[in-house]
């Protein structure tokens, strides 16, 4: 009976992890074709900013929505939906003529929001100890897709911006077979579904209100945001970088993202999980804060190319370290019938920190010079990085030793 029970659950979290990668796998084929496809449409810079904000926008509004929705409903139907919305995105991207079509194709990619429901049911399948390392796992195999996707993309657009899309569609309907076929409702407490009303669907100023109630909630989602804000600038700023100090070209620059993806999917694949057991959540976001500050700081002013790679993996590490815990608290010290919304709300903060990031980052270096952009990231990332040590003294105090594993 044991047995049956392990091997159901490793057949659920393999269908999760491979509807991220899928998810993740589409997403990155498209990205690094837009910019080509707004030159068709003779849009420049501003066309292609568009693009990009209003896919963010929609994973602003529609994560929190969808995350709720998965609560009172399940997370299978949502999971479903959810795909069912990015098949249609990619249809869209495939056969786009115009660009006000491409634009609702993206609209409809940013209201597929897999990866918060897809954290929901990885966090009612895993015990409160293998939490992070459960939701490392998801980030891993976001982490991949994001790797794999732009090499597929890039060979496929040899044959037109189609084949990628079409690539993508078919991806999408193995992962709408996979879910529909092999991934179960997961068991949750039925009393606290039925619990939810229309209210708590409503999406994110409901969310946000519920989340001011809790006492740890509004510290988490700060910090959350200004990692997210931070991070959101390396893809900006990196490519200028790399081709100030080391004349770097496009394929050069492509190993870099490849690079940071590596290391992604290696540390949250494979050790973050291990390292929450021995020290903590709490740890984890204070040297993840603290890496990504001391990176910031130096990057713009060593050109040092073996020093550039450290300190980028610094940078990716930091943040990925901040962006497994934070979830993974939030989910643990929410019942079961706020997972699905809190989850989505933090991935709507996420989301919504997307959109400041690069614009901050390409001000500032327009206006101040290439240091800038990283110096102001790096004084809010101070200002985290002090709420994470008034945050991780209120952590020790509100969960015990079984649940916050790892504090001294």
């Amino acid at each position: 009976m044991e047995k049956s029970a392990q091997k159901s659950k490793f057949v659920q979290q393999f269908v999760i992890l491979m509807t991220i990668f899928i998810d993740a796998t589409g997403y990155a084929m498209v990205i690094p074709l837009l910019p080509f496809y707004t030159v068709s449409f003779n849009l420049g810079p501003l066309g292609l900013g568009i693009l990009m904000n209003v896919f963010a926008l929609m994973q602003f509004i529609f994560s929190p929505i969808m995350g709720r929705l998965s609560d009172k409903y399940g997370r299978r139907k949502l999971l479903l939906i959810s795909i069912s919305l990015s098949s249609a995105s990619f249809f869209m991207f495939t056969i786009a003529s115009s660009y006000y079509f491409l634009l609702l194709s993206r609209m409809f990619s940013g209201m597929a929001t897999e990866i918060s429901i897809a954290q929901a049911y990885m966090a009612d399948i895993t015990t409160s100890k293998r939490r992070t390392s459960g939701l490392g796992k998801v980030r891993a195999a976001f982490s991949a897709g994001v790797i794999v996707g732009p090499s597929i993309g890039g060979f496929l657009s040899i044959f037109g911006y189609w084949a990628p899309g079409l690539i993508a569609i078919g991806l999408t309907l193995v992962n709408l077979i996979s879910v529909y076929f092999f991934l179960p409702e997961p068991p949750r407490n039925t009393n606290n579904i039925m619990k939810l009303t229309k209210a708590n669907t409503s999406g994110f100023l409901v969310n946000l209100k519920n989340s001011l109630k809790k006492p740890l909630l509004p510290s988490l989602l700060f910090v959350f945001f200004i990692m997210t804000v931070s991070y959101a600038a390396i893809p900006i700023l990196i490519p200028f970088l790399t081709i100030a100090f080391f004349n770097f070209n496009e394929v050069q620059l492509s190993f870099v993202f490849v690079y940071i993806g590596a290391l992604q999917l290696i540390m949250q694949g494979f050790v973050i999980g291990k390292l929450s057991e021995k020290i903590g959540e709490g740890i984890l976001i204070i040297f993840g804060l603290v890496s990504v500050l001391i990176g910031m700081l130096i990057m713009p002013i060593t050109p040092s190319l073996i020093l550039f790679f450290i300190l980028v993996a610094m940078l990716s590490l930091g943040s990925g370290f901040v962006r497994t815990a934070v979830p993974s608290i939030v989910s643990k010290i929410s019942t079961e019938d706020e997972q699905g919304g809190f989850l989505g709300l933090t991935q709507s903060v996420a989301s919504f920190a997307l959109i400041p990031g690069p614009l901050f980052a390409g001000f500032f270096y327009q206006y101040f010079g290439l240091g800038a952009p990283f110096y102001f990231s790096a004084i809010l990332l101070f200002f985290a990085f002090l709420m994470s040590i008034i945050l991780y003294g209120k952590l020790k105090k509100s969960m015990n030793e079984e649940t916050f594993i790892g504090l001294p």
